[in-house]
This record gives C-alpha cells, structure tokens and sequence, in this order.
C-alpha cells in the first residue's frame, strides 16, 4: 500500500489529534459511485470517519451504505494519504470496491441538511471536476483541500493499475480522462501520449446480472480486436500519419495500447467549420492517401461480406440502437425494423472498389495542423474494404457537422458536395445509401 503525504501552509510543524476517515473507489461501467452535496454543488468519494472498535473495512462499508444506500466488497487499503493542517493529521484510506446489493441510507442531520445523495458520474467528468481544486485557494480552503486530495487519489489508484512498462513511461505527466461508455473501457489524455484501456469482454460477464454486462458480454465475439488494431498501427507506420504504438500490453481485464498524440485540431473544429475551403480540400487528400496505400500486405480485412457478418450478429443478438438512426430509415415509408434492413442490405449488396479503407470515416477522426493532414485516428475498423464506405461515411460526417444534427451548430455556407468535387468523382448516391444504412446496424 502506498503511502503520500500531503502538507498544508498552516500546518504547526507538529500534530495533537488525528482521525481516520475511509473512503470508496467504485467504478463501473466508465461511471464512479460519488456522493453530491446538493446545496453547496460539492462532490466527494463516499466514505466518512472510523468509529471506536471498528475496522477500517468495515468502516468504507458502513459509510458507503449510509451514504449512498449500496452494499459494497471491498479490497484491502489501496491508497493512504495523510493530511497535515494545523495541529492536525487526518488518515484517508482508500478502497477499490464493487456494488453487491442495495440498502437503506441512514444520513446525519448535517449530510440531510446539505442534501447529500449519490451520483453516478462519467469517471472523466469528475476527475475534472476535482483538478479544478486551485481555483478554490484563497477561495474555499476545504473544498480545495478535499478536491487536491481526491484528484491525488484517483490519479494514484487509476494509474497503480496499469502494467508496470506502461506506468514507468506516463509517471510524473498530467493527464485528463475520457471515457468510452458501457464497456467500462476509458481513455487518458496525456499532453505527448494517449493511452486506451480497452476492456476484454467474456461471456461470463454476462452472470453479473447487469443489462449492461448483458450487452457488452453479447458484443464479445465481434467487439474491436485490439490485438489486429496494434497489428495494423505497426504495419501502417511510415506510410500514413496515425498514432506510433508506444507500448501495447495485456492482463485478464483489459488491453492497454500506448500511443503517440496527433497533433493538430479536428476537422470539425469550429475554425476549420468556419472555414469549409480549407477543410474540404483536408479531408479529399486524406481519402486519396488511404486509396494510394498498396493493400497486398494489409494484415485486416473489413470487405461487405465481413462487415455484413457483424452486422448479422448484432441484429440476432438485440445490439442495434434503433433510436440512434437516420429519422427516415426506420418507420412509415422506411424500414419496418433491424432485421428487414439487414436482409435488404443482403440482397443489395454493391460492386466492390477494394482499398485501404479507414472504416469510420469521419470529421473528429482527421486532424488538422499548419492547414494540412497531420493524421487519422480511432483505427479500430481500419482494414482492406470498399473505397465507396468512406466516401459515405465521410459523406454524413461532413453533413450532419454541417446542418446541426451533430454539434448543434447550424453552418449553412457548407456544401458537403463539394467533397466529391474536391476528389473529383461523381457521386454514386445508390452505394453512399447502402452504406450509410449498413451503418445504421453499428
């Protein structure tokens, strides 16, 4: 167990009194159990005091429950960090914990009057949160205080779990989080690196009894082969601009891929969607430089035969999100569900132009710097496939930035025409359809 220190301006040089507080981690599914005060809008990691005759195990699991109303498990003490303020040394010790049932909150008049309840937060968003703790020196002392000692400990104990090779090459550096959603997989930002923590999915997942566990443990088969991503990174360095594999390793629960940070802004940056006639012209050339790669070698093959396989597998195991489509795909005059699409798009399968195909083709996955392609990110589908997917792909990308539906932000001096003018080829609207609806089961 690691042990910091963590010493105010004002503290006397010795101590009279200490006390003992634990404290909770939780995450699940990218989100961390927190506990909010909603009438000071101040968050904290669920936990309180040691009591007399009781065990500091024992102490995170009554706590939790009071708080938050959850039974938790709890790890042996992953962290301690001790405080020094005044004549005063506070002992935090901090647990990794998991959900096993729910109960009743029991809260103090004190927590009633704040109006503490739980929270679920993205893992990312309040570890934003808690690096804001300088903002409140000068300001509010306390909450500076507990916010520089929780962004410590969950910058510790997040970073404690990483392999040994991959820890020793992102140790001292500041970074942010970004979450990846119900996998539990998330992202740290690091100002040179970026490291993906992908979480390995088995079907036995699926016994933890949560819809979501459910979801992702069906996934499974055909979730992104991270393994085959590195291989095509590796093969793809030195012929295009994409991230460099830094370090790539795997334990039972998660793959971590390191890997260099593109520089630049992304196309849909509001400069360069202020500034069509710059990033138009950005994203044909990185079309034409995925098309000029040779393919012979290419170690993934993402073809319609393949790509239509998961897309099966997704419709005969419930995965495809009918609320997250085109508004004109599904219902009066549209299809009547997943499966009568999935057997349209089988049918109506289109020639095959076959290049190096990104696979998700979009504005947030090209980046600009100095008004030229500084590179291509988000690799997970990159493989041998049909030039015409990016091109819809793409496509969609480039219209929905434009129109609001993504972004919010209407840009009507965009013509998103004007990247088939820019790559010099007449659009073929049947195959830019039959893609885009091929997408609609992802």
């Amino acid at each position: 167990m690691k042990i910091l220190d963590i010493i105010g301006d004002n503290y006397f040089g010795k101590w009279t009194t200490a006390r003992t507080g634990c404290r909770a981690v939780i995450i699940k599914d990218g989100k961390i159990l927190m506990s909010y005060e909603t009438k000071n809008d101040q968050w904290m990691l669920p936990g309180g005091g040691l009591e007399e005759n009781e065990t500091d195990e024992e102490c995170v699991i009554r706590e939790v429950a009071e708080e938050c109303g959850v039974v938790i498990r709890s790890s042996p003490c992953v962290l301690q960090i001790d405080e020094y303020y005044e004549d005063c040394k506070w002992l935090n010790k901090y647990f990794l914990a998991e959900v096993t049932s729910e109960t009743d909150r029991h809260l103090t008049e004190a927590e009633i009057e704040a109006g503490m309840e739980p929270r679920w937060m993205p893992l990312g968003e309040i570890f934003q949160i808690f690096s804001t703790h300088q903002e409140y020196e000068g300001v509010d002392e306390m909450r500076r205080g507990m916010y520089y000692r929780e962004y410590t400990a969950l910058r510790e104990i997040l970073l404690s779990e990483l392999p040994e090779s991959i820890r020793a090459k992102v140790s001292g550096k500041d970074f942010r989080i970004d979450d990846l959603g119900k996998s539990g997989s998330r992202i740290f930002l690091f100002d040179d690196c970026v490291l993906k923590c992908e979480r390995i999915l088995h079907p036995a997942d699926m016994e933890a009894g949560s819809i979501h566990d459910a979801a992702a443990a069906k996934e499974a088969p055909f979730q992104e082969d991270q393994d085959q991503t590195v291989e095509v990174m590796r093969w793809l360095s030195g012929k295009l601009p994409v991230p460099e594999v830094l370090a790539y390793e795997k334990d039972e629960k998660y793959r971590y891929l390191l890997m260099s940070r593109i520089e630049g802004a992304v196309a849909c940056d509001p400069y360069y969607m202020e500034h069509p006639k710059e990033m138009i012209p950005i994203l044909a050339d990185a079309l034409k430089l995925l098309w000029s790669i040779d393919i012979s070698d290419c170690p993934r093959k993402t073809d319609i035969d393949t790509v239509l396989a998961e897309a099966e597998y997704r419709v005969r195991n419930d995965l495809v999100d009918l609320s997250d489509t085109e508004p004109e795909t599904f219902g009066e005059g549209g299809f009547k569900d997943a499966e009568e699409l999935l057997s349209w798009l089988k049918e109506n399968k289109p020639s095959y132009e076959p290049v190096l195909s990104h696979g998700d083709f979009c504005l947030p996955n090209v980046f600009i710097k100095d008004g030229k392609l500084s590179g291509l990110i988000d690799l997970g589908n990159t493989g041998t496939g049909d030039k015409w997917m990016d091109i819809a792909l793409g496509y969609r990308s480039l219209k929905h930035n434009a129109d609001g539906t993504w972004g919010g932000k209407v840009y009507p001096h965009i013509r998103p025409e004007e990247l088939f003018e820019e790559l010099g080829i007449e659009p073929d609207w049947d195959r830019i359809h039959y893609y885009i609806l091929l997408d609609e089961l992802f």
